[in-house]
Formats: structure tokens, sequence, C-alpha cells
């Protein structure tokens, strides 16, 4: 009798591919928190994963292999349909290959695109120049100079033709072997689409069948990849004591022939530092503040909280900054209320910035410069208390520590409707016995935190950054409150999403879920809301105003700078920064953005910033 199968019980056990793959030699990996990403250096591809897909990826690494093997490796850990999922993407990304051909046919498809966030000199078709800042090193620019021919090739980088293409159109012109041509053409792009430089990026079609599409572009051809490379730490053999049994070295790789490195000295990186908030970058006043300083426009969200009268007014600003808020806040309000007496202290937890801000400060009478452990903040100011506190993006500097949430009944937490979260974003109360049904393990404190002030997190994924340290400072806070006193608190992040991390010039930091702040000040015994930064400062949003982001900053800084112009730490609006760049002379400068003020100022996006006001029930 014929052998018979039921369709239903029929398990398809053919391997999910056919011969072997092997990774390619193209690729660097790269880390921001617990989030993994891998950089294509051939494409400019930046793909986020999990730390258990670069064991996936590195299986592959050294040896070519079947399916079979993967299969056993990662059967049980993925499953059969994830693997295939992992496997789809990995091959249609050109990290896993079946063979070396599939790489050159694969660019000889792509489509190169300018990347987003460029600094390229283009005044002199015939000598294009790249400045890229060396986001690794953190200290230099990378001068790359063209040669005739490759400028050439940089012309036609425009997203609507392809490797092909372009190689046909320069072969033709050199009348010389398209082929060889190409070859040539590779060699070029993949030195500028390479994670150091990053100028470039390679789309699977023409970039101009992304216009009208509900997505727009895809979001690696305007991404860049500014965190750690961790190659080296990924592929270096280590035993189960951290021992290291052999290490990996990165192979000997293609520069571009005209290469500079351009130190750039230590107090230029940190005065960026220092100029890398709204407070210092609007010290002056501005049109997009009404022609009002940032601090003057401080002043005038503060006062209309909190109407400054009386005999004294005693006000806490922690951070500090440069001290510019500072000083423009006391002198409109001398100049508003003459008969108010200003008694101003500045928190910093940093000793050399007290040292600086008593040198710009000294000339200000009634004003004190205290330093010391933020966690002591309290009993170092011995509890006095204040009218007002203000801090101004200090908070992201604080302890952010990772939390897991684990259900204690085993069955999976709901994920929470939109219509049950009103508009301040915090859960109703409704959800108060689901969040008896959880509990976390975290670093530090955490779980006392989410205790102490009985936070309500049912909407937490499982795993979940807490601000930790910003709640300890609200409860430090809360020490130095009289039943009048207000509290203000500015920082980037939302009201409902979950902290983020961002890197920049080195340094890590993390936005804030102003929803659970809000809890914890409530929890307190006081009121919380949470408002738009732009909008309480009455931000003209429509400004048009240079755009950029740091790093292009420093590499526009250099270019401007080898011909004798200065770029300035200063919101450049469009036609300050367009004058400029006439005085430089520069009629071809890729890449120059534009944006509403609302949207970027220099490197800053305002929209991002909100302001949390905690205070007591009687209001002024």
């Amino acid at each position: 009798m014929a052998d018979t199968q039921n369709p239903e019980t029929t398990v398809d056990n053919s391997p999910l591919y056919e011969g072997t793959l092997f990774l390619t030699p193209h690729i660097d990996y790269f880390q921001n928190g617990d989030d993994f990403f891998v950089y294509h250096n051939l494409y400019g591809y930046i793909l986020k994963m999990s730390e258990d897909l670069v064991d996936f990826l590195e299986f592959f690494n050294g040896a070519p292999q079947s399916a079979d093997a993967m299969m056993e490796q990662f059967g049980e850990t993925f499953g059969r349909d994830t693997l295939n999922e992992f496997l789809s993407i990995f091959r249609t990304l050109a990290c896993l290959l079946p063979d070396d051909e599939y790489e050159p046919k694969k660019t000889h498809d792509m489509f190169p695109t300018q990347a987003r966030w460029i600094s390229v000199d283009q005044t002199d078709p015939k000598a294009i120049v790249i400045y890229a800042f060396d986001s690794q090193a953190q200290n230099n620019i990378m001068k790359i100079s063209l040669d005739a021919w490759e400028s050439r090739v940089w012309s036609y980088i425009k997203g609507d033709k392809s490797v092909g293409e372009i190689a046909e159109i320069i072969a033709e012109e050199d009348a010389a072997p398209v082929a060889d041509t190409e070859l040539r053409i590779a060699a070029s792009l993949a030195l500028w689409s390479h994670c150091s430089v990053q100028a470039i990026k390679m789309s699977a079609e023409p970039c101009g069948n992304f216009k009208g599409r509900r997505f727009g572009v895809p979001p690696y051809l305007i991404s860049t990849m500014p965190y750690e490379k961790v190659t080296e730490h990924v592929r270096t053999r280590v035993d189960e004591q951290g021992n290291i049994l052999e290490k990996w070295e990165e192979p000997v790789r293609c520069k571009p022939t005209h290469l500079e490195i351009i130190p750039i000295d230590n107090e230029t990186l940190e005065l960026d530092k220092q100029c890398a908030r709204l407070s210092s970058l609007l010290a002056n006043p501005h049109p997009v503040l009404s022609n009002r300083s940032y601090g003057q426009a401080v002043y005038d969200v503060i006062s209309g909280y909190v109407p400054i009268t009386g005999e004294t007014c005693k006000i806490l600003e922690v951070g500090g900054g440069q001290g510019d808020t500072a000083r423009a806040f006391i002198e409109k309000c001398a100049k508003d209320q003459p008969d108010t007496k200003i008694l101003y202290t500045i928190f910093t937890p940093d000793e050399a910035q007290a040292a600086n801000l008593r040198e710009v400060l000294k000339s200000i009478e009634n004003l004190k410069i205290v330093t010391g452990d933020i966690e002591k903040i309290a009993d170092i100011l011995e509890g006095e208390k204040f009218d007002i506190i203000y801090s101004d993006e200090f908070v992201a500097n604080l302890p952010s520590v990772a939390v897991r949430k684990m259900s204690l009944d085993g069955d999976e937490d709901e994920e929470e409707e939109d219509e049950d979260r009103p508009d301040d974003g915090e859960l109703k109360p409704a959800h108060a016995a689901d969040n008896n049904k959880i509990t976390f393990i975290g670093e530090g404190d955490a779980v006392q935190l989410i205790f102490k002030y009985k936070l309500n997190l049912c909407d937490a994924p499982e795993d979940f950054i807490l601000n930790s340290g910003t709640l300890r400072f609200i409860g430090n806070l809360a020490k130095l409150t009289s039943f009048h006193t207000q509290i203000f608190i500015v920082e980037f992040g939302e009201d409902i999403k979950y902290p983020v991390q961002t890197l920049e010039d080195g340094r890590i930091t993390y936005s804030q879920h102003f929803g659970i702040l809000k809890q914890a000040a409530k929890k307190l015994g006081f009121l919380a809301q949470s408002s738009y930064w732009m909008e309480e400062l009455n931000l003209e949003r429509d400004i048009k105003m240079f755009a950029t982001t740091r790093s292009q900053f420093k590499a526009l800084r250099q270019m401007l700078a080898d011909h004798n112009v200065a770029l300035e730490r200063k919101p450049y609006t469009q036609e300050e920064f367009e004058a400029l760049l006439n005085k430089a002379g520069r009629t071809s400068v890729v890449e120059v953005n534009y944006e509403s003020a609302e949207d970027r100022i220099s490197g800053l996006v305002p929209h991002a910033y909100k302001m949390l006001r905690i205070y007591k029930e009687l209001e002024f």
C-alpha cells in the first residue's frame, strides 16, 4: 500500500536554504545601552537588534554554515519560522552571503545617494572635499580631498542612477572598459559609505520612488551611526571569567588617498558640550524669543505662575549652566520688581562649573554658588525653604536604570488602550488593581522607588528604563519647599514614553518619562502639570533656522575655517547663515538644512522639551 500523509500533520523538514551561508566581512557592530546595531560598510544599512542576534550573525563568521548546522545551534532558541524571518532579512541586506559574487552583483544594481547631515564642499566641481567628524575618536575631523575622477563620480551620486549606470556613463566618457570602471567606482563608494565617514548611502531603488509614499524615505537612508563601535568586543574570545583568550584586531582596510586628520583641541570640545543647551544657545536676545534672551523668557514664564512680589524672593536654580539664565533673570526682575530683593542660589555638583560660575557672576549681589553631592542637596542647603526652584536640562544627566516587569499570576499583561489614557499621559486609577499583579527587579534602588511612590507601571514593557535619579531628585527638592513653593523642571522627554538613551559628544543621557514623575510628585502631596517648553517660552516656531547636528556642526566649522570664516556657537537664522556662506564664497555646500524653529535650532530640537511644574493646591 502506498504511504499517505495527512496534510494537517505534515511537517516541512526541508532545509531553510541550500548550500551554505557566510557572514560578509563588511559589517561593524555598535552598541547603545542594551541595543546593538549592525552597520553594513558597503551600503550604509543600519539594523537595530538584540544581543542574541549578534550571536546569530557571528555564527556565520569564519566559516560557511549549512542550514542543518544553523538549526542545530539556534532551532530551540528561535524556532523555524523566526529563523526563516532572520534569514530573509539578513540575506536581502547582504549580511549573510551565499557566495563571493553576491555583493558585487548587488552593488551593481544599487543607487548611491548623498547621506543627510554631511559636510561637503562642492565649490570646485573638480576638487570636492568631504569633511566628517570622527564619531569614535570624538576629537578629530577627517578631511577627504577627492581627485578630479572621484569628484566626477561624486557628481552622479544623486539617488537616480545605479552604480552600473554611472559606470557606463563614465566608461563612455573615458573610453575605458565598463567592468574596470565599475570596480573603481565601487571601491570609491566603499570608502565614502564606510561607518567612519557615512557620506553616502546605497538605496535598492531610485530615491525618487520614495516621494509621495506614506512612510517616506527609509530611515537608514537618512540616519547615521553615532554610537560606540564594539566589533572588537564582540569578536574577542574570552573565557567564563572574562579573561581574553584571543584578541580580535580589525583588519587593515583601504583609506581615502588624500585623507587629513585634523585634531580638535580639548578646550573647543568642552565649549561645544557647554553650549549644547537652549539656555546657552539663546543666551543673547533673539528673534525666536521675540528679541528676548533665554533668561528673560524664563523670567516671563515663571513670574506668570509665581508673581514675584514682596520684600524678598528666594530662588534656587539647580544646574546653572554657564550662568546666563541667572544673570538675565535677576536683571529683568530688578527692572520689573525693583522693590523685591532677589536672593538667588545656584547649586551644581560640578566643582569646576562652580568655580566658573563664581567668576562670571561675581558682580551680582545676593547670589551664591553652592556645590556638592546632588543626592544630599537638602542637607547641604540645610533644609532652606525657597519660593521658586528651577532646573533646566539637568536631570537628564542623573542616573536612569534598567528594570524588568514580571507578572505574579503568570498571565501576559494586557496592553493599554489609547482611550484609557487621559490627555496628561497618566494611567487612570481603574488600572491600579492590575498593578497588584506585577512585580519588578531592577538596578540600584529602582524597586524601592517604584513601591515608595506606588508607581502605576501597567503600561510598561517587560524591560524598561526608570528615571531613578530624577525621582530621588524630586524627593530631595520636596524638603526645600514650603506651602507656596513652585518647582519648574525642564528637560527632554514625553508624558507616556519610557526613557530612551541618547549619545551626544560621547555623553550618555536619558529622556524623561513625565507621566511617572507626575505620579511621584502627587504621592509627595503636590499637584503636577507638564507642558511643552517651547509653548511656555512663546517660541516663534515658524522662523526658519539653520539646522544641523553636533557632528555636522564640527565638520562645517572646519570647512568654513579653511576659508577663513568662523562658525560661531549661535542660533543662525536662514538669512544669517546664508550670509555666512556668501562671506566664505560658498556656492555649493552639501548638506545645508533649514527648518522651522520648533523642529530644530542649530543642533537642538525644541519640541522635544517639556516643563514639569510641581506646586501645592494654593495658587497665586
